[in-house]
C-alpha cells in the first residue's frame, strides 16, 4: 500500500475487505466478492449501508465486483472456523467460531440484467466507478453484457479480465488446469464484443493473472 501511494497506483483490496494493511497512504480499489466481506449484514447478505460506511472512511476510488477469477472460476470457498482470528473477524465482518462460506455465485443478481442493476445501485450510492472482474469462458456472457450496455443507460466503468493461467492453492487442480482461457485469448474474445457494439472507448480494460514478464502483458 505504501508502494502504491508512492507510484500513484490503486491498491486492490481483494475480496476480504479493507484491513489496516490497506491504510498506509495508497488509494484503494475495493473488491466485492460473493461473500460480501466488509459490506455484509449478520446473515451474510450484501449491505449497501455498510458499503457506504467503508467508502466514506477509506480512500476508495473504484469498486470491483468479482464474478470469478482465472485460477478458481465458478468455485466458492470455505474458511474453517479455526482459521478465523479476531482480526479476520473484524475485517471481514464475520462471526468467530463458525465456518464462513464464500458461495460460488453472487446472491444479489443472477444474470446480466440484474447485475447491471446492482452495478448502477452501487455507483449511484457511492459516486465511484464500478466495474467487474471475471475469467473468460463462454463468450455469450460478454456478448449479452455489451448488448445490454449499448441498448440501455446502464453499464460498467471498467472490466478486469483474469487469465486462466493464474495460480492459487485454493483451486481444485481440474479447474486450474482446464477452466478459463489464458489472458491473451480471453481478453481478445471479450474485447471483441465491446468493439462490435462500439463501446471499446467507453470502458477501461484491465488485465490480471499470471502474466509473467511485462512485455507479455502488452497486446
Amino acid at each position: 500500500n505504501r508502494g502504491c501511494a508512492l507510484t500513484g497506483a490503486l491498491h486492490n483490496t481483494g475480496e476480504g475487505g479493507v484491513s489496516p494493511y490497506h491504510q498506509r497512504g495508497g488509494d484503494l480499489m475495493l473488491q466485492i466478492g460473493t461473500g460480501y466481506f466488509g459490506c455484509r449484514d449478520e446473515a451474510g447478505n450484501f449491505c449497501l449501508e455498510r458499503l457506504m460506511e467503508v467508502v466514506e472512511k477509506n480512500p476508495i476510488r473504484a469498486i470491483e465486483i468479482k464474478l470469478s477469477q482465472g485460477a478458481k472460476p465458478g468455485v466458492g470457498g470455505m474458511l474453517p472456523a479455526e482459521k478465523i482470528t479476531p482480526e479476520i473477524s473484524a475485517i471481514r465482518g464475520i462471526p468467530m467460531h463458525r465456518d464462513c462460506l464464500s458461495p460460488a455465485a453472487h446472491r444479489q443478481f443472477h444474470n446480466v440484467d440484474s447485475m447491471l442493476d446492482f452495478v448502477e445501485l452501487i455507483a449511484k450510492a457511492t459516486g465511484v466507478p464500478v466495474g467487474i472482474k471475471s475469467a473468460v469462458g463462454d463468450v455469450a456472457f460478454w456478448r449479452e453484457l455489451a448488448s445490454e450496455m449499448a441498448s440501455t443507460d446502464r453499464g460498467v466503468d471498467f472490466v478486469t479480465i483474469d487469465g486462466g493461467e493464474g495460480g492459487t492453492g485454493a483451486a481444485p487442480r481440474v479447474f486450474s488446469d482446464h477452466v478459463a482461457l489464458p489472458f491473451k485469448q480471453g481478453f481478445i474474445r471479450a474485447y471483441r464484443e465491446f468493439v462490435a457494439q462500439g463501446l471499446q472507448d467507453q470502458v477501461v480494460f484491465i488485465g490480471s493473472g499470471k502474466l509473467g514478464f511485462p512485455e507479455q502483458a502488452l497486446l
